[in-house]
């Protein structure tokens, strides 16, 4: 069983089996966070070895636990966490070590087998997100998403040459070319519900992608990639956070990686293109609740927000985080069932996402006629 605790401005998700539900514990998680990332050097209090299991589990929920473990260097005295706890969360973190380095040379690869098929590439998120962080080593990493050069029904074609059997959604197709990573193959970076928020925001990528080929940046020792820079990136990461708050849910992790985003810095003159861009696409209210976020739990400096903190949508945005954890995997309300047939899988999606109805209506709204389109579109291409 789940619930929410609401205090002071904060909530915090827990199982009611956990017994450290209180204030205390949601602040001491931000806390650890922020010892992380240099805001703090050391917590309001000693915590207990129940607060540390807490602290590790949350970490965990959210997948921040490499960004997470060099707090524990940082800490002091009766404020280390116990060495049992510290191994686990070493060995954890060397687990990311090693899974980053995988990524890096596997993005390299498919960046070069595209290339040297005439198709130029760039790697979304990811491992090129991971570079603005201090040690890129100890984000924990996902899947390869990379965005090919070309027409959409051109790179099918060209996809199925090595997965005839793989389907195809309106962004992207799934390619497991590469053995031990999952990847996928992006036509676009992503989509809205909402039909001409959705028809600005492809017009935009597009308009930017020629220049993002020439922004190139090295993945360790094993050669160049190109990655979005920081004015794309400024309005795709919040995109893909507020696209994943209508499907799976987002965690903090995403939420961290807007944060690095942010503290690349920008001028007026790009803060307010990033705005303008962000209004055309719906989404100045939902910049407003990630501000709140990104200060309430990350300290996020006054001078890298966006806009002012929105405390009404960000406690809210904020209560749908830390419920659903990384990509909703510990939202009790987002159940899959085998086998689960398509118009079953239609409603249960509306039911799930009406309640943001109140806070982003256009794109609630739109979301089942996205789906049915989405679902006929498919079905005239031939890409079921």
């Amino acid at each position: 069983m789940y619930g929410v605790c609401v205090l002071k401005n904060c909530v915090f998700c827990f199982s009611l089996r956990q017994s450290c539900t209180t204030f205390a514990a949601v602040e001491l998680f931000y806390e650890l966070l922020n010892v992380a990332l240099g805001h703090r050097e050391a917590l309001s209090r000693v915590p207990s070895e129940a607060d540390w299991q807490i602290l590790y589990e949350q970490c965990d929920r959210q997948t921040l636990l490499g960004v997470a473990f060099p707090a524990l260097g940082i800490l002091q005295g009766e404020q280390r966490a116990p060495k049992r706890l510290f191994m686990q969360w070493y060995a954890a973190s060397e687990d990311i070590r090693q899974r980053n380095s995988v990524l890096n040379r596997k993005a390299v690869l498919a960046a070069r087998t595209f290339a040297r098929d005439g198709r130029r590439s760039i790697i979304l998120k990811g491992q090129g997100l991971a570079l603005l962080y201090p040690d890129p080593a100890l984000r924990t990493p996902g899947d390869i998403d990379i965005w090919v050069e070309g027409r959409r029904a051109d790179t099918v074609r060209y996809l199925r040459r090595f997965c005839p059997d793989e389907e195809v959604v309106y962004h992207n197709m799934h390619f497991p070319a590469l053995n031990d990573v999952e990847m996928e193959a992006h036509f676009t970076p992503s989509w809205f519900n909402y039909p001409v928020a959705n028809m600005r925001f492809q017009r935009w990528c597009k308009a930017q992608q020629e220049r993002l080929f020439s922004h190139r940046v090295t993945l360790g020792e094993y050669g160049e990639v190109c990655v979005p820079d920081a004015a794309f990136n400024r309005v795709y990461v919040m995109q893909h956070i507020y696209r994943h708050l209508f499907g799976d849910g987002i965690g903090l992790r995403q939420v961290l990686d807007y944060y690095y985003v942010l503290r690349q810095g920008f001028t007026e003159a790009e803060k307010a293109e990033t705005l303008r861009q962000l209004r055309r696409m719906k989404m100045r209210r939902f910049a407003g609740a990630l501000m709140y976020v990104e200060q309430r739990v990350f300290g996020l400096e006054k001078t890298y927000l966006l806009c002012e903190p929105d405390e009404r949508e960000g406690r809210y945005l904020l209560s749908e985080i830390l419920r659903a954890g990384n990509f909703g995997k510990y939202d009790p309300r987002i159940v899959h069932t085998a086998g689960e047939p398509k118009w079953h899988s239609f409603l249960r999606i509306t039911r799930q996402v009406w309640h943001l109805v109140g806070h982003y209506p256009a794109e609630v709204i739109c979301s089942p006629l996205f789906r049915a389109w989405h679902y006929v579109w498919r079905v005239a291409k031939g890409y079921r």
